[in-house]
């Protein structure tokens, strides 16, 4: 999927996959606020007059408004809705984020965030199988809404790997925007700011369908809408008395992630006329092109459909058929398929489209990681081939590990050999030299070990790229991880982030459809990369992580600490270790 920041109302407005409604001051903390209090019940409207008509029937709600109103209200306060009860329906008037909202309505899942519900938010956000559009209530307020633009930026990058909220939030302390807000806000700005800006503190995902009574209808993301608020109260029935469910209402409730579907992505569809990253991409190129010719700037206007650079990629040889497989091995039905957080650095929406398989190149060292990358694959319907380099490792253990569990899954194994000799200055491909031995919980504090490969990932997806589009596939699929690693740079969100940048622009596939390059297990710890594992069956008894070679792992590298640690922490017997 990709995940992208609306940058006007009607882009907003015409999205059809999964909205974000980002509202950091005001609604999205309070409507989390108040979920998270355990209301059953809690509305929001974007007109003052609807909510003074829906009052008049119902006395009972208490009312949390950024606009004057006739009857009684709160603020629309978060900290006045963190101390609000649970037994008690309340509705939300605010004015940018309500009007987001209701902006938002022709999409498929309409979710609310912000700081408040960051990290939960980012994790929904990561298994879905739609496109996702980031919309700023600033959209349809004031433009000085910063904090709202910091926070979607921020989103947009914790999904894809990389960033960090907590440096948002310090660039917001640092504006005019939060000083005037601290002191010429509402009554309880400050307990506002306080609630609003503590990443994740409310773990509570908001997700809104629509009534044509003319409000919205909220409730936590995973649970049933309740449906007598979505349903029409005909004039001859007591207003209290639901009736049958209107017709326009066509918010689907998503209780987990659902397989991707063979339906084409939202985007072009949506983004006709609009430039999306793809066409900025392009555009880009098409100006470089421009001004060596020395010709004049492209303009700002929206590229036509049969722009320079798309002709004159057509012009390039006929796709090459794609090499066959030895054996197919059967991916996991639908209804087993096994999610993860995985992190998409893309050139493209990340759907299947009309294709029945996409097909991938997964870097494969034989290890648990790669492994579990691989088995993921397929059990995602990837038509996989595996790719394993030998830079003069000190053993082999791992690319015979490699070439035993694809010769058993039946997929086409290429073998690469490199021949570098600079790389002796690592003490995994210099014998005479001892492999770090330090303890478990210092790992991390050691910085870039001597185990560290110079280049070695930038080599691999290179050589993964050159032969993605060869063999025309469309995905490359990798096994590093951010959590328990040994601290290669070139294991990192942003590094990955980059070479995939890089990928795009600098292969035939990358500049004519566009690619993914896919990391599982980039934001899961090794004890949930085991846990993936046995749930796919990773034969673990092939698979050989140990830096050392032997018989039997060491014991004593990085690399065996942290598998042990992994195996431990999952309750899973290592069969490596028999």
């Amino acid at each position: 999927m990709s995940v992208l920041i609306a940058k006007t109302a009607g882009e907003c407005e015409q999205w059809t996959d999964v909205a974000v409604v980002v509202d950091v001051l005001r609604t999205s903390t309070t409507l989390c606020a108040l979920l998270a209090r355990g209301k059953k019940t809690v509305l929001g409207f974007d007109k003052p007059e609807d909510v003074t008509a829906f009052t008049s029937r119902h006395a009972d709600f208490e009312v949390y408004s950024e606009q004057k109103l006739s009857v009684s209200h709160e603020d629309d306060s978060p900290y006045a809705a963190s101390r609000a009860s649970g037994r008690t329906p309340a509705l939300v008037l605010s004015n940018e984020g309500m009007k987001a909202l209701f902006a938002a309505k022709n999409a498929s899942t309409v979710l609310v965030g912000g700081f408040c519900n960051f990290y939960t938010l980012a994790d929904v956000l990561a298994n879905m199988d739609k496109d996702v559009l980031l919309v700023p209530a600033s959209l349809y307020g004031t433009a000085d809404s910063v904090e709202d633009g910091f926070c979607v930026s921020a989103l947009k990058d914790c999904v894809q790997g990389i960033g960090n909220p907590e440096d948002a939030i310090v660039e917001f302390n640092n504006t005019m925007r939060c000083v005037e807000f601290l002191k010429q806000g509402p009554k309880n700005a400050e307990k506002d700011a306080k609630i609003a800006f503590k990443v994740d503190d409310l773990k509570v995902v908001p997700q809104v369908s629509f009534s044509d009574q003319g409000y919205a209808v909220c409730y936590p993301y995973g649970t049933q809408a309740p449906e007598a608020w979505l349903v029409t109260k005909p004039a001859e029935q007591p207003a209290d008395v639901p009736a049958q469910k209107p017709v326009s209402v066509a918010q689907e409730t998503v209780s987990a992630p659902k397989p991707a579907e063979n339906t084409k992505s939202g985007l072009k569809s949506f983004f006709s006329g609009i430039l999306n990253t793809v066409k900025e991409e392009k555009r880009e190129l098409e100006q470089e092109i421009a001004n060596s010719f020395g010709e004049s700037k492209v303009d700002n206007a929206p590229a036509p459909a049969e722009d320079l650079l798309d002709a004159a990629l057509k012009k390039t040889p006929a796709q090459l058929p794609a090499t066959k497989v030895a054996a197919e091995v059967q991916p996991v039905a639908p209804q087993q398929a096994v999610p993860s957080a995985e992190v998409t650095f893309s050139g493209k929406a990340a759907v299947f489209g009309g294709k029945a398989k996409k097909k991938a190149i997964v870097l494969f060292s034989g290890g648990l990681d790669s492994t579990t990358c691989l088995y993921w694959a397929l059990a995602h319907g990837y038509e996989c081939e595996a790719l394993t380099v030998s830079y003069g490792q000190r053993h082999d253990r791992e690319v015979l590990a490699a070439q035993m569990i694809a010769r058993n899954l039946g997929i086409k194994h290429h073998m690469i050999t490199l021949n570098l000799p600079w790389l002796s200055c690592c003490s995994l491909v210099d014998k005479n030299q001892v492999l770090p031995d330090v303890a478990l919980e210092d790992i991390p504090k050691e910085g870039i070990p001597s185990t560290y490969v110079p280049g070695r990932n930038l080599m691999f997806l290179s050589i993964a790229g050159s032969l993605l589009d060869a063999i025309h596939a469309d995905t490359i699929i990798a096994g590093p991880n951010a959590i328990d690693f040994s601290g290669y740079p070139d294991c990192t969100p942003a590094f990955f982030k980059a070479a995939a940048d890089a990928l795009n622009r600098g292969t035939k596939m990358g500049v004519t459809e566009g690619i993914e390059v896919l990391a599982p297990l980039m934001r899961m710890s090794k004890t949930d990369i085991v846990r993936l594992a046995a749930k796919l069956k990773v034969p673990f008894e092939l698979t050989w992580s140990c830096y050392a070679g032997g018989k039997k792992p060491c014991g004593h590298c990085d690399s065996c600490k942290l598998r042990a640690k992994g195996f431990a922490e999952a309750g899973v017997h290592d069969t490596s270790l028999d």
